[in-house]
């Protein structure tokens, strides 16, 4: 047997052995787990898995189950709103809609005409012909499409390392670290470009810079190519075929998954987190407001735990946790998040406005290539959960549901540009991603021994498997620190780069 497996096996024996050892000695923890998004319901799915059916899982939740994975209504239906897509090689949110017996949502091929819009005119359309459309991509962009391939592929197999590694038990203490160990220097260098540095660097046309790469990042972040290259690649995987959500809505999946997991969901919000003995073993008291159920009065009420997960962005707009008596300052949450606007409309697009004659002809997702527009996309919908006598609506219809996204609320008299016919509007106005500035800063998932922060892993993409990942990451570190299988964290640790 080579040498460096035997080391490698006689290690993996050992820290198992020291595994099963450390668990006669301690007692399974009590963890508190703050907020119930995607990250929140996966740290607490994960949680469970490691530290067994007899730890105590609380979670705080003061608003919905799901967190940036919700839905509105329109009419008699329930449409999406956040989180709307996920790629094909997303192998997390895929085993978990397997596992919960979700199906994924049906879908209509054939039905979307996709075009790319100046403010002033359509640079490029699509058909419902796949060969056609190949045609269209390679005489506008040339070898441009195959470069994105190459480049899309290259980027998901080095992606996919994440999910070996954590099935090994191993943690990350910070997204860099994370990165790292998933697609060496390379991923962390991809988060201190642009994307269009990247993109340049990697060969692509100014064309293809300008048109294609800003409508995906302008529809998925509503940002530009100014955005960290990683989050664009992120932005630019969306592009492919083959993308799926889960019949019901995606927030299905948190919402199952805290089923499943059994925890404790309590209605409360999380005002403060104070660290009470910081020798032996950390303890954290939480105190957090929540309604009285029978008189409405607000409750402050307060409770211990010996391991703290924080789900929830700790920005501000986000939430307004505070953390005291730490013997030193928890390290710097940087940052902002992006403010983006949905408006969902029940109505008959306007198709003159854009220089399409007939209705009937006129796109059914448009993406801007101009960050002047006052919207970032436009696209129609369909329910989250697909009747079986479902007939798609087209453009021409006063029933289509679409989806405006913008940076700010749009008045009346721009969705009258926009829609000759308005029949119902719901808007959702939130802080829905961060805002990415270049050089990309990468925060820490350590927040101090037994508290960790899920959400720092936005800062490198911001995406439903991203977050999963970061629920998992921050599920196995805690697990490593309480059982101390210190050479399960950062192993292989990288050379550190400034950022």
């Amino acid at each position: 047997m080579d040498w460096n497996l035997r080391s490698v096996l006689l290690s993996t024996i050992l820290v198992s052995v020291h595994a099963v050892e450390a668990k006669f000695d301690k007692s399974p923890p009590k963890i508190a787990v703050i907020g119930a998004g995607i990250g929140g319901a996966s740290s607490a799915y994960y949680l469970r898995k490691l530290f067994g059916n007899d730890v105590s899982i609380d979670m705080y939740e003061p608003h919905h189950v799901g967190g940036r994975l919700a839905t509105v209504k329109v009419g008699d239906e329930e449409f999406t709103s956040g989180g709307a897509v996920l790629h094909a090689r997303n192998r997390y949110m895929a085993k978990f809609a397997e596992e919960l017996g979700l199906k994924h949502k049906k879908t209509f091929p054939g039905t979307t005409r996709s075009a790319l819009y100046t403010g002033q005119e359509f640079v490029f359309t699509t058909s419902t012909s796949s060969l056609l459309n190949l045609a269209k991509l390679l005489w506008r962009y040339g070898l441009d499409y195959f470069r994105l391939n190459k480049l899309i592929e290259r980027t998901m197999t080095d992606f996919e390392n994440i999910y070996t590694l954590q099935d090994a038990g191993n943690a990350y203490s910070s997204v860099e670290e994370l990165l790292h160990a998933m697609g060496g220097t390379t991923f962390v260098n991809m988060t201190q470009i642009s994307t269009k540095e990247g993109l340049e660097e990697e060969g692509f046309s100014t064309r293809f810079i300008d048109e294609l790469a800003m409508a995906a990042i302008r529809k998925i972040y509503g940002q530009t190519v100014d955005v960290p290259f990683f989050a664009g690649a992120t932005s630019l995987a969306g592009t492919q075929p083959g993308l799926w959500s889960v019949d019901g809505g995606n927030k299905r999946v948190p919402m199952e998954l805290i089923k499943k997991t059994k925890v404790k969901l309590i209605p409360g919000v999380v005002t403060k987190v104070t660290l009470k003995n910081s020798k032996d073993q950390p303890k954290f008291l939480l105190q957090y407001r929540l309604k009285d159920p029978n008189d409405n009065q607000i409750l402050t009420e307060q409770k211990e735990y010996d391991i703290v997960i924080v789900a929830t962005p700790l920005h501000e707009g986000k939430s307004n946790i505070t953390f005291t008596d730490f013997p030193t300052p928890l390290p710097q949450i940087r940052g902002r998040f992006h403010r983006t606007v949905e408006t969902i409309v029940q109505g008959k697009l306007n198709a003159e406005y854009f220089g399409v004659s007939d209705p009937k002809n006129a796109p059914t997702n448009i993406m801007t290539v101009n960050a002047n527009i006052p919207f970032n996309s436009i696209a129609i919908q369909t329910p989250v959960s697909i009747p079986s006598d479902y007939s798609p609506a087209g453009p021409e219809s006063e029933d289509a549901v679409w989806k405006v996204a913008s940076q700010r609320p749009l008045a009346d008299s721009e969705i009258r540009q926009l829609f000759t016919v308005v029949k119902d509007r719901q808007v959702v106005d939130w802080l829905a991603y961060p805002h990415y500035t270049i050089p990309g800063h990468l925060g820490t998932f350590v927040l101090h021994d037994g508290l960790y922060y899920v959400n720092g892993i936005e800062w490198a993409a911001s995406a439903m498997e991203m977050s999963v990942i970061g629920g998992r990451n921050v599920a196995l570190l805690s697990y490593n620190w309480w059982y101390g299988l210190d050479a399960k964290v950062d192993p292989g640790k990288s050379t550190k780069t400034e950022l």
